[in-house]
């Protein structure tokens, strides 16, 4: 079974990866925060990397300032664990994290899909299905590193219409971390193709104007994620 090393305390210093270039964007610390996000949530930095502030900037060309202020904006994502004695690290997910995402998802996430097709009706949803699509090439090529964003594009297309900001901006402060413990999770065991059916039959549901399969289908699918995903970090363990 595939495994993620995970770096010891009190280890020799970490070997060099190769990060993502900065882009442009409005601010420095903007333009930090984006590329350490994209290494993050592809695995370039793995779950309990360390983050010197000072080595970051050398690397960007950057003061340590934004650095700073990145890896902040990036705790406040659950990315990354700020510890007064340990320093900044690529967050170690565990047991709790994903039961608490897994729940406060599949409280929330279902309703708001069913909302959406209550505002929409039955009618094609373009954006949903690029992301299918999308996800559906990556993972016939191979290339599923970026698998992740473009499924929580998928996620966030289908609940985005619900007409319930409260939701919305709930759910979307989950995205991130979402794409996070799912790649590990990926990498540990893959289920693309379960999960893109998963996917298909929701978009389906959506599509024909069925506000409560699109809701049970979607309710199934946290779970089913939530479940796979203990049983990989148990394994990992």
């Amino acid at each position: 079974m595939p495994s993620i090393e995970y770096e010891a305390p009190g280890a020799e210093t970490p070997p060099a990866v190769v990060l993502p270039p900065l882009r442009q964007a409005a601010s420095r610390t903007d333009r930090v925060r984006d590329a350490l996000r994209e290494a993050i949530l592809e695995g370039v930095l793995p779950p309990g990397r360390p983050l010197v502030e000072r080595e970051l900037a050398e690397l960007y060309g950057v003061s340590k300032t934004p650095v700073r202020e990145a890896l902040k904006q990036l705790q406040s994502t659950g990315l990354v664990e700020i510890n007064a004695y340990q320093g900044v690290s690529v967050r170690r997910p565990d047991d709790r994290l994903v039961r608490e995402l897994y729940t406060a998802r599949g409280a929330t996430e279902p309703e708001a899909v069913r909302l959406t097709v209550e505002q929409r009706g039955a009618t094609p949803h373009l954006r949903a299905r690029q992301a299918l699509d999308e996800a559906a090439a990556l993972i016939g090529s191979g290339e599923t590193q970026g698998l992740g964003i473009v499924n929580r594009r998928f996620h966030r297309e289908l609940y985005a219409a619900c007409d319930n900001s409260f939701l919305c901006d709930f759910l979307d402060r989950l995205q991130d971390l979402t794409a996070f413990v799912a790649g590990l999770g990926w990498r540990l065991r893959a289920t693309f193709e379960e999960e893109a059916a998963e996917h298909a039959a929701i978009l389906e549901a959506v599509e024909r104007g069925d506000g409560e399969r699109a809701e049970e289908l979607t309710r199934v699918h946290i779970r089913k994620a939530r479940q796979v995903l203990s049983r990989a970090l148990g394994d990992e363990r």
